[in-house]
Parts: structure tokens; sequence; C-alpha cells
């Protein structure tokens, strides 16, 4: 079995003259992040790898995760190849990972998120800023992930 948490960046700012890649949070990316987190802290789901784009929105999103969360002693990396906003190169980031790893959460961008939830489980969805994909495939391999059950958590439905 293996688990994809897949986490789409919180609410950027865009009052700052910057490149894509440097947009930070705004105040309410920052507000739904630390709710979001405790939603997922309610799931008692066990991670043993973060990944995240390399886009400051996505690691500003990660860090607060893994602040509130906790998750400080977990392995951490980030990839210019979740930088991707049609899913393609994240799905194929996450079909090399390591299958000693069970459990992964991954943060990224639009239209990956949306795009991968339709891949795999045959339903498209939009996926807001923040929301949640807790994917779990029944396989040994990650290069063997194809279809899928997914759970959905969205910032709206808790406010």
């Amino acid at each position: 079995m293996k688990r994809l948490i897949l986490i789409r960046h919180a609410k950027s700012s865009w009052e700052y003259n910057v490149n894509d890649i440097e947009r930070p949070l705004s105040k309410r990316g920052i507000d739904d992040a630390n709710l979001m987190t405790k939603i997922f802290k309610e799931l008692s789901i066990n991670v043993q790898y973060i990944y995240s784009s390399n886009s400051k929105r996505t690691l500003q999103t990660s860090e607060i995760f893994i602040r509130n969360l906790k998750l400080h002693k977990i392995p951490f990396s980030k990839s210019n190849q979740l930088y991707d906003f049609s899913g393609l190169k994240v799905e194929s980031f996450i079909k090399k990972l390591d299958s000693n790893l069970n459990s992964v959460m991954i943060f990224s961008h639009n239209n990956s998120c949306s795009n991968l939830l339709e891949k795999f489980t045959g339903n498209y969805k939009h996926v807001p800023t923040c929301g949640i994909l807790i994917f779990d495939f029944d396989v040994y391999l990650w290069s063997e992930i194809y279809k899928g059950k997914c759970n959905s958590y969205f910032p709206k439905q808790f406010k």
C-alpha cells in the first residue's frame, strides 16, 4: 500500500512585483495553512518523507505544516520538478520515489493537483489553495500507481 498526501500550496499574495517562483503567501494563505494542519493532525497519518516544489509559496506552506505538526525529524527535500502546473512532472517524480517509502507528503501547484486527482481517480475536481488530497494505492512500487482511492480536505469545508 502506498499513500500519497498531495497538498496544493496555500493562497499566495499578489501585492509584490516578483517572479512567480518568488511569490509569497498571503495572510489568508497563512491562516488556511494553520487551519489545514489542524485538520490533518486529526487524521493521524504517518509521513515518512516530505517533498516540496522550490517556489516560495509551497516552501512557506510546507514550513507551516512541518512546524505545526512537529515533523522536523521527517526527511525533507525540495525539487524544481514539483514546480509544475500540468501534473506530468509531478507524476514522473512520484513514480520514481523509493519503494521503501510508503507514505509521502508532496507540496505542489494547480493544475497539477486537479489533473492528478482526475488521472488517479477518474473524477475531476478543482483543488483550491491549501487543499489536501490523500491517495491510497494498492501497489508495492510507486512506479505501479495507476488508480487509487482519494479523500479530499479543502479549507472552505472547515470555516
